[in-house]
């Protein structure tokens, strides 16, 4: 598919030596708005010490640290209730490790996704009550269960809430410790949901200290495994302080002693010591929130709190047969979709929104199938599936347009529950029948969307000549990690590269291997992963504008830096 390709501007001429720092890194940092010599320090050398800000800036942190110690010095019983994602999952496995440490009384409850659906529920504040449960501590959900909480208040329950959701008019009545509230005094605004589990800890790990707690001074620092988990699967900006946490967190991640994870990396098949910040990304996210799409989130998060490897290996081998489950069940409805797309479109132009369901499908997965094809076909895209009564749909979006507006507006008067964000929306609905007409309002609503937005756009960090790609740039670049969202693997266009030698590799020839030739006669190395179909546009001789991250390949021990293709065109003729 056609892309728009966008370049950035260049950086002021004298930016490089000011902050003392490559052109390259310069133009880097500048397009992720470092504009000093401070900035860029903080950015390329964060610091623990320097850059993480102290939790007792939460404006009730103190009480919500206080309510807790109540409970353990009466031995109330202190259930977590996290969400069923990897962000809820990491967050509770972190506040209940911390609440052992302190000697709590603790347990936890974690709704069933298609069952119970996100956030806490009425119908499970009874439940709790028949526990015993005297405090809920709630992990990135809460901020907006304003009448469930308050119905928790009546049965004689507290809730302290630790989340980073959008909130509604009204605020829950309990101890509220969230970067986003109203005249809220920490600095620092884009926490993922273990980040502001984390800061909770800290404080309750210093107050516990002086209470008599014999806990060593830096010993949650060992807690940012969690943490280094969900700052990236969450999507939350690696950026500020959020960088600093991920930085560390990798570094702990690399060197834990936590059977949960030593487990998960067997399986997965990935080393201590070279977990990075996109090993997490693609090879234990997925594998995390696996446990909620298919079956139950508790499973992973028992596997998290193993404190046997015999036992965790057990419940990582679970896991992954939950996460093989997932990928069989995602491929088989990718496949039902496309079938579905083609027999009602076949080649006529493509809608401005696909609007896509299957009473089989099941709701777990409607979001990765409405993201493969919005990625596919570069416009938004609703999957819905079925489960008991209930018709969920999830959807995603191109930049341009606010899916969950667009599913709020089409939904009047039809959906049940709805929300989400610009990018992504999830919702539900009852009646089979009102299924054509939420489409038929969507497609009526998208034709705001222009021609133009539905062409993706490319943005480019900056233009070199391909001679730039070298062991020390790519070493350089490496500075950047850890990469994540507002600090993406950079982006780098090369213009007329002569292609010596193309040919495709892989057990299905899928992706296209390339030599290339720099303007000094050096021989440079390029991989187009699933590309392998665009071959005939890259022909011997001719030559090329390629779109590219740089890389280190390794192999018997050497290292080369080499391409790693985004997009390429065929130069006109001069």
């Amino acid at each position: 598919m056609e892309k728009r390709w966008h370049v950035a501007e260049a950086c002021p001429a004298d930016f490089s030596a000011t902050i003392h720092v490559p052109g390259t890194v310069a133009q880097l940092l500048w397009n992720r708005g470092v504009r000093s010599k401070d900035e860029a320090e903080a950015f390329l050398h964060p610091s623990f010490e320097d850059h993480v800000h102290d939790g007792a800036q939460f404006r009730q942190m103190d009480a919500a640290v206080a309510r807790v110690f109540d409970a353990v010095d009466a031995c109330e019983l202190i259930t977590v209730h996290g969400d069923y994602d990897a962000d809820g999952v990491t967050g509770s496995a972190l506040m209940i490790s911390v609440l052992r440490e302190l000697k709590a009384n603790v347990d936890y409850y974690i709704p069933h996704r298609d069952k119970e659906g996100y956030g806490l529920h009425r119908e499970t504040v009874p439940k709790l009550k028949e526990r015993g449960t005297g405090l809920i501590i709630t992990v990135d959900c809460g901020i907006a269960c304003v009448d469930e909480i308050a119905l928790a208040k009546t049965d004689g329950i507290d809730t302290i809430v630790v989340d980073h959701h959008q909130f509604g008019e009204a605020l829950p009545d309990g101890h509220l410790i969230h970067p986003g509230l109203p005249e809220e005094t920490y600095p620092f605004k884009s926490l993922a949901a273990v980040g502001v589990a984390y800061k909770f800890a800290c404080g309750l790990l210093k107050e516990a200290r002086v209470r008599g707690f014999e806990i060593k001074e830096g010993w949650e620092k060992w807690l940012l495994d969690f943490v280094a988990i969900a700052t990236v699967t969450d999507m939350v900006p690696l950026i500020g302080e959020n960088r600093v946490l991920e930085t560390y967190g990798l570094k702990v991640l690399n060197k834990t002693k936590r059977p949960g994870f030593l487990a998960l990396f067997e399986m997965a098949g990935l080393e201590p010591g070279s977990i990075t910040s996109e090993t997490v990304g693609f090879g234990i996210g997925p594998r995390i929130n696996a446990a909620g799409r298919m079956d139950h989130a508790s499973l992973a998060l028992r596997l998290l709190l193993s404190e046997s490897i015999d036992e965790a290996r057990l419940l990582a081998r679970e896991l992954e047969n939950k996460n093989k489950e997932r990928q069989d069940g995602t491929k088989k409805m990718m496949k039902e979709a496309e079938e579905m797309f083609v027999g009602a479109h076949g080649d006529a132009p493509h809608p401005k929104v696909i609007v896509l369901w299957n009473e089989n499908w099941s709701p777990a997965l409607v979001g990765l199938v409405a993201g493969r094809f919005a990625d596919r076909f570069a416009r938004p895209v609703i999957a819905i599936g079925f489960h008991e009564t209930q018709w969920i749909g999830s959807g995603r979006s191109i930049p341009s347009y606010n899916i969950t507006d667009a599913v709020k507006a089409a939904g009047e008067g039809i959906l049940t529950r709805s929300g989400g964000h610009g990018a992504a929306c999830g919702f539900s609905l009852k009646d089979a029948d009102q299924l054509a007409v939420f489409r038929d309002r969507l497609l009526e609503h998208a034709s705001i969307i222009s021609e133009e937005d539905l062409i993706p756009l490319m943005d480019i960090d900056a233009e070199i000549p391909l001679s730039a790609l070298t062991m020390e740039a790519a070493e350089a670049i490496g500075t950047m990690e850890p990469f994540g969202m507002n600090n993406r693997q950079p982006v780098f266009l090369s213009t007329r590269c002569r292609v010596l030698s193309a040919d495709t590799m892989g057990a299905t020839n899928s992706h296209l291997r390339l030599q290339l030739l720099d303007p000094n006669g050096r021989t440079v190395k390029a991989v187009a992963f699933k590309m392998g179909d665009r071959l005939p546009q890259a022909s011997a001789g001719s030559d090329i504008d390629l779109v590219y991250n740089m890389s280190i390949n390794e192999w018997n021990g050497r290292r080369t830096a080499e391409a790693r293709v985004i997009d390429f065109r065929t130069c006109d003729l001069v």
